[in-house]
């Protein structure tokens, strides 16, 4: 069974590496601190682009892997790039017999597969459904097992 990898975008985490990014970027452009130390400009821009690398990538590192913030969710499961919902566009969802089922507004319907995700890692994402999408178009989230 495998884990999800869960990464809420608004996180302390990524806060602080994209300040740590914006940081080294604003100090590598200010002449009086690059011209008293060599080649600390380059340093900067090359820590300042490898954090914000270490954000972006994460999603392609795990195989498995939900993202999210307060207005969307992006699902990668077995696939390369994953599928990204707004969840003011998600009408329901469904889990049944390890497929977890997404309705959007306008009929269209997605479907993962979570017959190798661990149960644990089932449960969290239904959560995160649940707690972001519940009241959209006043119909009920379905869930099963």
């Amino acid at each position: 069974m495998r884990k999800i990898y869960f990464d809420k975008l608004q996180s302390l985490q990524n806060g602080i590496l994209l300040g740590i990014s914006i940081l080294c970027f604003l100090i590598s452009g200010i002449d009086y601190f690059t011209e008293k130390i060599e080649n600390l400009d380059k340093f900067l821009r090359v820590l300042g682009h490898l954090c914000l690398i270490l954000i972006w990538c994460k999603m392609l590192i795990f195989r498995y892997s939900v993202s999210w913030n307060k207005e969307g969710i992006n699902i990668r499961i077995k696939n390369f790039f994953g599928k990204g919902f707004s969840f003011r566009k998600i009408r329901k969802f469904q889990i049944d017999d390890d497929k977890l089922t997404i309705y959007k507004i306008g009929k269209k319907k997605y479907e993962f597969d979570l017959s190798k995700v661990e149960k644990s890692s089932k449960e969290k994402l239904v959560e995160i459904l649940e707690q972001n999408t519940v009241g959209n178009n006043d119909s009920p989230q379905i869930t099963g097992n």
